[in-house]
C-alpha cells in the first residue's frame, strides 16, 4: 500500500504543478476535461468556471469563503481527466466533480445532519436574463427592478414546490448574437432544497442553493448538473426533458392513454368547474310570490300537513323573508336565496318524509315505492329523489318538475353544454355531495363524451366536530390523534390556515382506498382530481408510526394517484404539477396562471378595489365567478407576456396536460383576459372556467368562440412536443412556438400590425399553420 500512495501522492502534486502553471485563477485549481467540455475548479472556495466546446467560459459558481481546508483531494490527470473528489473536513462533506461529454456533474456527501451551500449562481457579466421554472416558466432579465425586488424578497425558494421543475437557467449574452449561449443547473436531487437570491458584491443577483441533510436520511447525499447550451430561451427546459428521457422517467401521454383509455377524451378539452350542488335552485321556483304565500299559509290551522311540516321546519328567520318577500315589489335574489337555502337543508334530511302525508295519490309509483321503504337505508340519491318530489307535491303549480331541478351538478347543466356544441370537457366539483345525489349528472356527463369527477383531498386532517370543518379532512378520531405528520421537535405540523394537522401519506393510505371505493359506486366518476398531492410540498415526518422523508412522501402520494388511476381506471388530475408526479397524472391545474398574491390584504379586503371576491353564494361563489382588477406588480410578474416561458410545456406537453389554478381561471383578471387567451392558444393548453346554468348562458358565446378553434387543434397537439419557442420581436411581443413537426402558432400580444414575409398579424391575434399542409388559421382575442 505504501507504495501506490507515495504514486499518487506524486501524481497529485505533479498535476497540481501542471495545473498552476497552465490556470487563468489562482494557484491551487483542478481542470477536469472531456472530448468538448472542461471545468476548472477551486477546491477550497468551490469557485467553478465551465466551457463547453467553442463557447466562452463562465463562472457557474461563485467562490464561497469559511469552507475549511482541503483534505483527501483526488485527481489523476493522466489516467481519469474527468473526475476528482476530496473533503472539507470541518463542513463535514465529500466532493466528487465528474466531466462528461458536454456535463459537468457534481455530488456533495455528507457524513452527519447539516447544511451546505453549493451552488451559488452568480448573474453578473455575460448573464442577461434568469430562466425560472416559476409556474409555467419566467424570463426574468437581469437589472430588472420588478423581477429582482420579487425574487430577492419572496425567501426561500422551495425546489419542489416553488420551482415546477428542478432547474436553474440563465441566458448569456456574447459580442455576436448568434454565440449566446445559456447555463442549465438541474438539480438532481430536488428535496431538502432552499434557493434564495441575494445580492452579489458587485449588486448583481446570484442565486445560492442550500442542501438540508436531515436525520432521517441514512446517505447524506444531493448533486446538481450544470450544462452549457444554445440560446434558446426554452434551453434548460429541453436539457431537463432530455435528462429525465435519459434517466427513463418521462412518460408520454400517449402511453398513458394505452394505460388509461378514459385519458383520450381529455386532449381537446375545456376545464370546467360545475357549482351550484343544491338539490332546489332558485329558478326552480316558478312563481316566488305565490310560493312564500303558501308558505306561510303553512302557519295558518288548517294548513295542510305537509305545508305544516314545512313551515314548523323552518327557521325563523326563513319564515321572516316569505313575508319579506310578499311584500316587496321585486324580491331580491339575497331572499330567495335564504329561502332556498333553508329548504335544502329540510331536503338532506330522512326526517323530510314527514312532510308526505296525504301526498301518496300525488306521487309517481317510483317514488311512492321509495316512500314506503325503509327511509333510513335509501342512498343519498334516492333520499334525494324522493324529498324534491315530496316538496313539489305539496306546492303544486309553483315549482318545476322535480327531475329538472338543480344548477351546475344537475342533467340540465350537461344538456346545455352539450348543446352548444362542446364535445370535449372535463367536469369537475367543489366536492362529492353534488354527483351522489345527483348521480344522474355523472351518467349524463359520460354520456355526452365528457370526464367528470370530484374534487378530493388527502391533504389536512380536522378533529371531529370541529367548527367549519370540510368534508375532505374529516377521518375520525382515531386518525385525528395518530396520523398527523411530526416535525423533527415532536410537534405536529399545522395544516391548512393553521387548522388541524397536515396528514402523512403513509397513514392516510387505508383511508384513501376506504373512501374512493365507497364513494365510486354511487357516482361512477371516471375522473378523479386530487387536491395539493401535485404542489410540491412534500415533508419530513418524524412520527414513530409512520416516518418519512420528503421523497418517501412523494412516493407515498405518487402511489395513492396510480391506485385510483388503475383501480377504477379514472382520469387522475391534481393541484400543480411538480415534476415528481409527472410521469402518473394525466391533468394538473395551478400551472399556467398559480395562486397570486397569497397573503395579501388587498386581495381579501372587501374595501379593496383587488378585492378577489367572497366564497358566497354557494351555487355562485364571487372569489370564482368575478373578474376583477389586478394590482399593477401581478400584472408584470404573472401576466405580462414578455416574461412568460413555456417551460413547462417544452418538458411536458406531451406528457401532461396543464391549466390555470381555480383561484385565477381564465377570465379571472378583467384586463388581461385577452392575453391569457393568447397564452393558452400559444401554449396549447386548456381553458379552465367556473360554470353554473346561468354563468354558461351568459358566456355561452364567448366559450364557444374559444373551444372551436382551440378544440380541434388541441386533440392533435396535445400528442406532441412543443418543440421550439421564439421571440419574433425585439420586444419580445411576438412569440412563436412549434408542436413536433406539424404546428406553428405566432401570436402577436402587441398593439400594432405584424408582418412576416407576406403574412400580416393583427394587434392581439394569433395564426396557427399547419406545416405539412399549409393551412392557416386565425384568431383574434376579445
Amino acid at each position: 500500500m505504501g507504495p501506490k500512495r507515495n504514486f499518487a501522492a506524486a501524481a497529485l502534486l505533479l498535476s497540481a504543478g501542471l495545473l498552476a502553471a497552465r490556470g487563468a485563477f489562482a494557484g491551487g485549481l483542478i481542470c477536469l476535461q472531456s472530448n468538448s467540455c472542461q471545468a476548472r475548479v477551486d477546491p477550497s472556495r468551490l469557485e467553478v468556471a465551465l466551457r463547453n466546446g467553442s463557447q466562452p467560459e463562465m463562472i457557474v459558481s461563485a467562490a464561497q469563503t469559511n469552507l475549511g481546508r482541503v483534505a483527501d483531494l483526488r485527481f489523476d490527470r493522466e489516467l481519469n481527466p474527468g473526475t476528482a473528489s476530496w473533503t472539507l473536513p470541518e463542513r463535514k462533506v465529500t466532493l466528487t466533480f465528474t466531466v462528461t461529454e458536454n456535463r459537468l456533474a457534481v455530488h456533495v456527501r455528507a457524513t452527519e445532519p447539516g447544511e451546505f451551500t453549493f451552488p451559488v449562481i452568480p448573474a453578473g457579466d455575460p448573464a442577461k436574463a434568469w430562466i425560472l421554472p416559476l409556474f409555467e416558466g419566467v424570463y426574468a432579465p437581469c437589472g430588472d427592478t420588478n423581477w429582482e425586488t420579487f425574487l430577492t424578497t419572496h425567501g426561500a425558494l422551495n425546489t419542489t414546490a416553488d420551482l415546477v421543475l428542478p432547474f436553474v437557467g440563465l441566458e448569456c449574452r456574447a459580442a455576436a448574437p448568434a454565440r449566446a449561449w445559456t447555463l442549465t443547473c438541474i438539480l438532481t436531487n430536488p428535496f431538502n432544497n432552499q434557493l434564495q437570491f441575494v445580492r452579489a458584491p458587485d449588486s448583481t443577483l446570484a442565486a445560492r442553493l442550500t442542501h438540508q441533510f436531515t436525520r432521517n436520511h441514512p446517505v447524506k447525499e444531493y448533486a446538481v448538473v450544470f450544462e452549457l447550451g444554445p440560446p434558446s430561451p426554452i434551453e434548460p427546459a429541453r436539457r431537463y426533458r432530455q435528462w429525465l428521457i435519459e434517466r427513463g422517467e418521462f412518460v408520454r401521454f400517449s402511453d398513458k392513454i394505452r394505460k388509461t383509455p378514459e385519458a383520450a377524451k381529455l386532449p381537446g378539452a375545456a376545464h370546467v368547474y360545475l357549482w351550484g350542488n343544491d338539490l332546489l335552485n332558485l329558478a326552480d321556483v316558478t312563481d316566488w310570490k305565490g310560493f312564500a304565500r303558501a308558505l306561510q299559509a303553512g302557519a295558518a290551522a288548517g294548513a295542510s300537513p305537509p305545508v305544516r311540516w314545512i313551515w314548523d321546519q323552518l327557521k325563523p328567520d326563513t319564515r321572516t323573508v316569505a313575508a319579506q318577500i310578499l311584500a316587496a315589489a321585486w324580491p331580491d335574489r339575497y331572499q330567495k336565496s335564504q329561502i332556498i337555502e333553508d329548504l335544502n337543508r329540510l331536503l338532506e334530511q330522512p326526517e323530510f318524509a314527514g312532510a308526505a302525508a296525504g301526498l301518496e295519490a300525488a306521487l309517481e309509483p317510483e317514488i311512492a315505492a321509495l316512500l314506503k321503504s325503509d327511509r333510513r337505508s335509501l342512498s343519498r340519491a334516492d333520499r334525494s329523489r324522493l324529498n324534491t318530489h315530496l316538496l313539489a307535491a305539496a306546492f303544486p303549480g309553483l315549482l318545476a318538475q322535480p327531475d329538472a331541478w338543480g344548477n351546475g351538478t344537475s342533467p340540465q347543466m350537461i344538456q346545455q353544454l352539450a348543446a352548444a356544441g362542446l364535445d370535449r370537457l372535463w367536469l369537475g366539483g367543489d366536492g362529492w355531495r353534488g354527483f351522489q345525489e345527483r348521480p344522474q349528472t355523472v351518467a349524463a356527463a359520460k354520456k355526452a363524451g365528457y370526464l367528470i369527477g370530484p374534487y378530493d383531498s388527502y391533504h389536512s386532517i380536522h378533529r371531529p366536530g370541529e367548527p367549519d370543518t370540510w368534508e375532505t379532512a374529516q377521518f375520525g378520531a382515531a386518525l385525528y390523534e395518530t396520523g398527523a405528520i411530526v416535525n423533527a421537535d415532536g410537534t405536529r405540523r399545522r395544516g391548512f390556515k393553521q387548522k388541524g394537522f397536515l396528514l402523512s401519506p403513509a397513514a392516510a393510505r387505508p383511508y384513501v382506498e376506504k373512501r374512493v371505493a365507497a364513494l365510486m359506486p354511487s357516482f361512477h366518476a371516471n375522473s378523479w382530481f386530487i387536491d395539493c398531492d401535485g404542489f410540491g410540498d412534500y415533508f419530513d415526518d418524524y412520527a414513530e408510526s409512520h416516518p418519512a422523508t420528503q421523497q418517501s412522501d412523494l412516493q407515498a402520494r405518487v402511489s395513492r394517484l396510480a391506485w385510483i388511476r388503475d383501480t377504477f381506471g379514472v382520469v387522475i388530475g391534481t393541484e400543480g404539477c411538480s415534476a415528481g408526479v409527472a410521469a402518473t397524472v394525466h391533468f394538473a391545474h395551478g400551472v399556467l396562471t398559480p395562486v397570486i398574491g397569497w397573503g395579501d390584504p388587498d386581495l381579501t379586503d372587501k374595501q379593496s378595489p383587488y378585492y378577489l371576491g367572497s366564497y358566497y353564494p354557494p351555487d355562485e361563489p364571487r372569489v370564482f365567478f368575478q373578474p376583477v382588477p389586478m394590482k399593477a406588480k401581478y400584472r408584470y410578474l404573472y401576466y405580462n407576456p414578455d416574461f412568460r416561458l413555456p417551460l413547462f410545456e417544452t418538458v411536458f406537453h406531451d406528457s401532461v396536460i396543464a391549466t390555470h389554478h381555480w383561484m385565477f381561471a381564465s377570465l379571472k383578471a378583467r384586463e388581461d383576459a385577452p392575453t391569457v387567451e393568447l397564452l393558452e392558444l400559444l401554449y396549447q393548453v386548456p381553458p379552465l372556467y367556473h360554470l353554473n346554468r346561468a354563468e354558461f348562458q351568459k358566456r355561452r358565446a364567448q366559450i364557444k368562440r374559444h373551444f372551436e378553434f382551440f378544440s380541434p387543434l388541441h386533440r392533435e397537439t396535445a400528442l406532441l412536443p412543443l418543440a421550439d419557442f421564439q421571440w419574433l420581436t425585439p420586444d419580445r411581443r411576438v412569440q412563436r412556438t412549434v408542436f413536433g413537426d406539424r404546428f406553428e402558432v405566432i401570436a402577436n400580444f402587441g398593439p400594432a400590425e405584424f408582418r412576416r414575409d407576406d403574412a400580416r398579424l393583427g394587434p392581439r391575434s394569433l395564426q396557427v399553420r399547419h406545416l405539412l399542409t399549409g393551412r392557416t388559421q386565425t384568431y383574434t382575442a376579445q
